[in-house]
C-alpha cells in the first residue's frame, strides 16, 4: 500500500500533517504552536530526497502518509543497530476503521526488514488512546516514558 511520496502529493500530505497537529495542539499547546503549513516545498522535498516519506493511496487519492527516517545506534553501552523511526503516521479522517493504517504498518514492517532495520520505533502521546490501541495490537510495547515540566 505504501510508495514513495513524489511532488504532486504535498498539499495532500501537508492535509495530514495538520490533521493530527490539531490534536497535539489541543492537547499540548505549550509545545506546539498553529502552523498554516507543516510541509513547506523545502521540507517536502528534503523527505523526498532521503526517501524517508510515504503515501498511501485509495482510489488514487492519498489516503495516509508516514514519515519514516533510519537511524543507526552506535552509542557506547547501547547494541548497535539500525532502527525505522515512524515519526509521523496519518490516515484521512474519513478513511479510518478500513484497515489502511493496519495495511500501513504491515509495508512499514516489510520497509524496515528490506531496509535490515532491528527494530521499528514510534511515540505516541498518552492522550492519543486510539493510537496506543492501534499500536499495541501491532505488536508495539511501551520500552519507555518521556517525562518533561516547566521549569
Amino acid at each position: 500500500m505504501l510508495e514513495l511520496a513524489q511532488p504532486k502529493d504535498r498539499e495532500a500530505v501537508d492535509v495530514l500533517a495538520r490533521q493530527v497537529h490539531s490534536l497535539h495542539l489541543a492537547w499540548w499547546p505549550d509545545l506546539f504552536a498553529q502552523a498554516d503549513c507543516l510541509y513547506p516545498e523545502e521540507r517536502f522535498q528534503a523527505a523526498i530526497r532521503n526517501r524517508s516519506l510515504y503515501v498511501a493511496k485509495l482510489g488514487g487519492e492519498v489516503a495516509g502518509y508516514a514519515l519514516l527516517p533510519i537511524a543507526e545506534i552506535d552509542h557506547p553501552g547501547l547494541a548497535k543497530r539500525r532502527v525505522m523511526k515512524v515519526e509521523e503516521l496519518c490516515v484521512e479522517e474519513s478513511c479510518r476503521g478500513q484497515g489502511i493504517g493496519r495495511a500501513m504498518m504491515e509495508d512499514i514492517l516489510a520497509l524496515a526488514r528490506a531496509f535490515r532495520c532491528r527494530d521499528v520505533e514510534l511515540q505516541v502521546y498518552p492522550q492519543n488512546q486510539q493510537a496506543l490501541a492501534f499500536c499495541q495490537a501491532c505488536g508495539f510495547q511501551i520500552r519507555n516514558v518521556s517525562m518533561s515540566r516547566p521549569v
